[in-house]
């Protein structure tokens, strides 16, 4: 039950997104047909019924602010047909939330919320500390029942007893994408058939990557089996954070045996043994589009919008899979990996707190529950898939590409993102020396992040 929940929570996700205009979605699996109705009965299970939509707002508290990153798509259409509430956006980059979220409220004009994740910053250190935002608990229960099911990531991001981001999504860092027609040319298993045995692991990704380097007989290449991922992407599979928040208490375990086991081997695929042939940071799209690039890692959102992926899975050219998986931790079926948590903080002196955590639990409902008379159920945003190519094995794929049953909710990635654990990939290194480079750096963060 509970991968099944997490399978469709995935879906659920998935789905909604493609309705809000900003997610493409690929695959291509050679898996038992699947009916509409099959597939929507697995990942569609009923939830308990929620009291959300007799909720009213008062007319003094329609409006809700929220300074974000991204435009909120069809987010803003629901919250009106909805509740008849209006939904601002104030839009500027992750890394200038801090100050224009300062300037803001100096201007006597606060928004209500913030638009945080996991791991796209250190929230405690830009947010919490500086006394911008405040707890959301006196205002939202993570016990309804639209968000029962994100309590565990409301309680990761618990800060001294207090939660300051307020999760409505989850999903994987990354995930896998290959090109098919590469294996089947070379006579080898796709990675996808791989995982459903349980043997796609960093040794199995570090055999077809070499393999899958091909040249012909004049010396020029035929293909690559990858290009260099993101950061941190095999030391997703350990089940071990960078760092952990600890309720107040954080933990650094950048020489945790694991970290290095894992950052080590991808850095020797890279310099050492030269397996990685292509090493410039997102040069790997030039190769996939001209169909030379077997797999590669790429992060969860990549696929927004992006036409190049989306022709590929029209064209069924294009597969998913998870993550190959720690051969010490590797289970069939199992799928170990960091997650990120998307969500909310709420600003100190927000004008509509209320009508901020409604917005907030409507999100959630929209992912798990069809609501027929504003034309939001599950076979009509399925349709809308298909007539964009996607059949439901692709999504079924995509699914367990995404399954959260087993993830790990990062806030170490967000934590380290400004104290130079990226610069590890750019040159051979060894992941011990470096942590000695990077070690104080990461010391004084968590000095300020726990000052009183």
């Amino acid at each position: 039950m509970k991968k099944l929940l997490a399978l469709m929570m995935a879906l659920a996700l998935l789905l909604t997104t493609a309705m809000a205009e900003d997610l493409v979605f690929t695959g291509a699996v050679e898996q038992e047909e699947m009916t509409d109705e099959e597939l929507i009965a697995l990942i569609h299970p009923e939830y308990p019924e929620s009291d959300l939509l007799s909720h009213k707002l008062p007319e003094d508290k329609k409006t809700v602010t929220v300074l974000t990153h991204y435009s909120m798509g069809a987010t803003k259409e629901n919250f009106e047909k909805l509740f008849g509430g209006e939904l601002v956006e104030v839009i500027c980059g992750v890394n200038e939330y801090s100050s224009k979220l300062q300037n803001m409220v100096a201007a006597g004009n606060p928004p209500d919320l913030v638009a945080g994740e996991s791991n796209s910053n250190n929230f405690i250190l830009t947010l919490v500390k500086p006394g911008l935002v405040q707890p959301f608990d006196p205002y939202i229960d993570y016990n309804a029942p639209e968000l029962a099911d994100m309590k565990a990531q409301y309680d990761a991001g618990m800060w001294n007893d207090q939660h300051y981001l307020a999760p409505y999504t989850q999903r994987p860092l990354y995930y896998m994408i290959f090109n098919p027609m590469i294996f089947e040319e070379n006579g080898l298993e796709t990675p996808w058939e791989l995982w459903e045995r349980g043997e796609w692991t960093w040794d199995t990704f570090r055999e077809y990557a070499q393999l899958l380097n091909v040249q012909d007989e004049s010396g020029s290449w035929v293909s690559f089996g990858t290009a260099i991922p993101p950061y941190a992407t095999l030391t997703t599979t350990t089940g071990v954070d960078y760092v952990t928040l600890g309720n107040g208490q954080p933990e650094i375990n950048l020489r945790h045996p694991d970290i290095v086991r894992a950052e080590n081997f991808m850095n020797n695929m890279i310099w050492q043994d030269d397996i990685i042939k292509i090493k410039a940071q997102n040069a790997w799209k030039g190769y996939w589009n001209r169909g030379m690039l077997a797999m590669q890692i790429i992060e969860s959102w990549t696929f927004a919008g992006d036409a190049d992926i989306a022709k590929a899975a029209r064209n069924g050219r294009l597969g998913v899979c998870p993550l190959p998986q720690d051969p010490e931790n590797c289970e069939a079926g199992v799928y170990n990996t960091w997650g990120q948590s998307g969500g909310f903080c709420l600003v100190k002196g927000a004008k509509n707190p209320e009508g901020a955590a409604l917005l907030l639990r409507m999100l959630a409902y929209t992912s798990r529950y069809e609501v027929p008379e504003h034309d939001m159920t599950w076979q009509s945003k399925l349709d809308s898939l298909h007539e964009q190519g996607f059949t439901n094995e692709v999504l079924y794929q995509q699914y367990e590409s995404f399954s959260m049953e087993n993830a790990l909710i990062s806030f170490g990635y967000g934590i380290m993102a400004d104290r130079g654990v990226w610069d590890f990939m750019g040159s051979q290194n060894n992941w011990t020396s470096h942590v000695e480079t990077i070690l104080p750096g990461v010391e004084e963060t968590i000095r300020e992040m726990t000052a009183e």
